[in-house]
């Protein structure tokens, strides 16, 4: 993930994201191995306005997981971020 050029790549392939995608991707990234809660994901990528709403997490995770997959010829993508029901989410350590 490069930040500044906002631009993510996976096996060398670039990854179209929106911003929000990117957003989140960027927050579970900063936290690797560790869980990083549904309320804290909403606030930094929608706001505190939205700290409630877990349904729009649920579907932009779905949409960053299946973009991300399909970039990756290996398939280790798929697996990148995992749930942690009733918590968050949490980006695997390699």
């Amino acid at each position: 993930m490069d930040v500044p050029h906002h631009e993510v790549t996976v096996a060398d392939r670039p990854v179209e994201l929106t911003p929000r995608e990117f957003e989140l991707l960027k927050v579970l990234l900063s936290q690797p191995g560790r869980v990083v809660t549904a309320g804290r994901l909403l606030r930094a990528v929608w706001g505190t306005a939205y700290s409630e709403e877990s349904h729009y997490l649920h579907v932009y995770v779905s949409r960053l997981r299946r973009k991300l997959a399909a970039a990756d010829p290996t398939g280790a993508a798929t697996r990148l971020i995992v749930a942690e029901p009733g918590v968050g989410y949490r980006v695997v350590e390699e």
